[in-house]
């Protein structure tokens, strides 16, 4: 199995308040309550980003680890994943 993002998939858009994501520089914020794999590969399509990497407080969260929902206060980092060629 291949541990990796890819935001390939397409979401219905939930509504409500919320934590963020930082992605390129920028702060995204995030719907609390929103399904996690939802929103993070949402801010990925709009970063233009293929592959990426998810990290909350410093550590990966792999897909195969992620929460089921963007919970309150929560803060992600959204970078691109390297491959060496």
């Amino acid at each position: 199995m291949n541990d990796v993002w890819n935001p390939s998939e397409s979401f219905d858009r939930v509504e409500g308040d919320g934590a963020g994501i930082r992605v390129n520089g920028s702060f995204v914020a995030l719907d609390v309550g929103k399904p996690f794999a939802q929103a993070v590969t949402e801010v990925a399509k709009s970063a233009n980003l293929g592959k990426f990497r998810v990290f909350k407080d410093g550590a990966e969260i792999k897909p195969s680890e992620a929460p089921d929902t963007i919970t309150e206060g929560m803060q992600l980092d959204l970078r691109p994943y390297d491959v060496a060629g």
